[in-house]
Formats: C-alpha cells, structure tokens, sequence
C-alpha cells in the first residue's frame, strides 16, 4: 500500500490544521505570512508530524492529543528548509520543483520567513495540555532543534565539508543533523499520550534508528553521504540494520505499533525502487 494511502486520514488532518492555523495568521506585514504559507505548502510526505500522530497513537493516545505537537515539528522542518537553500548554506534554487522561498521571495524576506517558522513553531507548542507536558515536549523539542541537535549537525557538516569523512563522522552529523528531529517526533507524540516510561524508552530507541536510517535511504537515492563512504550493498544493508532495529524497538505495542512498521518499512521500499 502506498505511503499516501495507508495514512491519508493523518495527512488529511495536518493539511487542515495547518492551513487553518496558517491562514488564520494574515495580519500586517501580509508578506512574511504569504512566504511562511508558501514554504509550508511546497509539498512533501509530512514524515514527522505522521511519525508524531503514530507514536501517540501507539502509546494509547489521540491525534488531538499530538496535533500542536506534529505541526510545530513540521514548521521547525519547513525552516530548516528554507534556510538549508539560501545562497550561504546549500544554495539551491529549487524545492520540490518550484522555486525556493529566497528565489519567490528574496533572501531577506526567506531568512525572516524561516525565523518566523521557528518561532511560531514554540508559540503553538505552548499551547499544549497540560502545562507541565508542554514543558518537557517544548524542552525537547528544542534541544533536537538546536546545537544539540539539528543545528549542531548543520555546523558539523559544514566544518567537514572540504574532507572525506569518516564513517564515524558522518554517523554523528547524519544523528544530529537529520536523526534528532525524527527521533523527537517519535518522543514528542508518546509523550503527548502520556507514555510510560518504558514506552518513552522504545520509542525513543525506535525514534534513534529511523532518523539514522532516514539519511542512509536518502543518501542511497541521491547517491550522496554514506554513498562516498559505502558501496551501494553496504548502504543498503546498513539501512535495512537500522529498520530492523527500529521495528523491534516497537515490537511491544503490538498491533497499535502497525504504522510505525509501515514507516520503517517505508523506507526500505524507497530504497527498492531506485
């Protein structure tokens, strides 16, 4: 069953959610909020906030339960994003075949735009309920967006950019930068069904092994990354190490677990595509 299908009630809801919470933001300067809008709608599968809206389902929870949590993490994403493509860092003029937000907009209004996202981002997380949750799910969402994270990776590799890495050193940038934000996807949406801590505890294991194994799939298809390290085979049995990893980390929830396997093996299926 193809990805778009198995979870078409998810994605319908963080379209919705999104859209709504986006439009209902149109106040002066309308500029800013027409970038933030096209940056957030520029297509993707919306990978995180599903894993969010999964992983709380699994530990007995309910979408509404995850929702603010699922969007701020895409809105951290969608940032990322806009300033990964700007002039200074990957310099890309394009995304998702359409023009990249400092390309539709400028650079100035794009490098607002992402500041805007990331911000908005902690203001929807604040509304989480109750209040002590809010806290440790905003504390550790921006702990996997920050230099302990996802910027820490970014710097990481942009310091080893001008040598050959080791395949250590691109373990921990691919953790930091691409692994952090799915791995607290999967945390965020447990700890907003108020998990146990052995739940927190596999899925933060499960969390670990997607993200890493996010990368390695995505470096297999654009023949990047872990492919200037690894031959084609290895990548792909590191991959599918991962996934394998990843899915016994869940095994415990039974069949409330089903979607966080269709993720991982999602993955995989990318991969047999190619």
């Amino acid at each position: 069953m193809k990805y778009e299908i198995f979870f078409k009630k998810q994605l319908a809801l963080i379209e919705r959610e999104l859209r709504s919470s986006l439009r209902a933001r149109q106040t002066r300067p309308l500029s800013i909020h027409r970038a933030m809008r096209y940056a957030a709608f520029t297509g993707g599968k919306r990978f995180r906030p599903v894993l969010v809206l999964m992983a709380c389902e699994a530990c007995g929870g309910k979408p509404q339960d995850a929702i603010l949590g699922a969007l701020a993490i895409e809105l951290i994403h969608t940032y990322s994003l806009v300033h990964d493509d700007l002039p200074a860092l990957d310099n890309d003029a394009m995304r998702r075949g359409k023009p990249a937000c400092h390309k539709k907009f400028g650079e100035a209004n794009a490098i607002l735009a992402g500041d805007a996202l990331l911000t908005l981002a902690f203001e929807w997380l604040s509304g989480i309920q109750p209040a002590a949750r809010a806290v440790r799910i905003l504390r550790e969402i921006a702990t996997a967006a920050g230099v302990r994270g996802m910027i820490g990776g970014q710097v990481a590799d942009l310091e080893s950019s001008d040598k050959k890495k080791t395949l250590a050193e691109h373990n921990f940038i691919s953790r930091f930068k691409t692994g952090a934000l799915i791995r607290v996807s999967a945390l965020t949406g447990a700890l907003a069904a108020g998990a146990t801590a052995r739940e927190l505890k596999n899925m933060i294991r499960y969390g670990e092994c997607l993200g890493l194994a996010f990368q390695v799939t995505d470096d297999i298809l654009d023949q990047d990354g872990y492919c200037r390290i690894l031959n084609k085979t290895q990548a792909v049995r590191k991959a599918a190490r991962l996934i394998t990893k990843a899915k016994k980390a869940v095994e415990g929830f039974g069949a409330k677990a089903r979607p966080l396997v269709f993720l991982a093996d999602f993955l995989m299926q990318r991969i047999a595509h190619e």
